[in-house]
């Protein structure tokens, strides 16, 4: 009989897992994704992806689709400001009338392995409010706009006291006057729901 039940907990956290990882398209169609197989190209803005069912990878245009949910991550296409240019971030956290998006880029004329970051606050016309823009090279004017970035997020989701919490434990070393371990905050962008 234990036997069963521990059959019966593997079968329901697999199915699970796998349930919780979703692309929606722009006609409304759901389609069931592996999560571990979703990938961004953020400078040719296309998504690759497995289905649930199958090992071959499928690619889409940030012009095909709405969101997707893998695990805890969020990533969904923007007409940022009314603009006719498809924009794809990963959703940082949602509130009743904002949203905090955000998509590191690798530079590809650095040979350093330099990486843009860039953050928008937006509300829920998907109208720009705040943006702020940042790298990973370890030099001062890095490190300052680095040094921004708690203040400017903790100012627009000050009631989301889950998401406050996860930057604060990005952004306080205080053996590090480069302010680099905020980049894992970016680099693991987890969605948090605050509504």
């Amino acid at each position: 009989m234990k036997k069963l039940y521990l059959f019966f907990f593997f079968f329901l956290t697999f199915n699970l897992t796998f349930a919780d990882s979703f692309i929606i398209k722009l006609d409304g169609s759901k389609s069931q994704i592996k999560s571990n197989s979703f990938r961004v190209n953020s400078l040719e803005k296309i998504i690759y992806y497995k289905l649930i069912d199958s090992d071959k990878e499928i690619k889409l245009n940030f012009k095909d689709f709405d969101y997707v949910v893998f695990g805890v991550n969020k990533f969904k296409t923007f007409r940022l400001n009314n603009s006719k240019e498809i924009t794809g971030f990963f959703v940082l956290t949602e509130t009743d009338d904002k949203m905090l998006i955000a998509i590191p880029t690798a530079d590809p004329e650095s040979d350093n392995n330099k990486v843009n970051y860039v953050f928008h606050v937006i509300d829920k016309n998907y109208n720009i409010i705040e943006t702020h823009t940042f790298n990973n090279l370890r030099n001062q004017k890095s490190s300052n706009a680095r040094s921004e970035i708690y203040s400017k997020i903790s100012f627009y989701f000050s009631n989301c006291t889950s998401l406050i919490s996860r930057l604060s434990s990005y952004d306080k070393n205080m053996h590090s006057i480069d302010n680099l371990s905020i980049l894992g905050f970016f680099n693991a962008p987890v969605f948090t729901e605050c509504k």
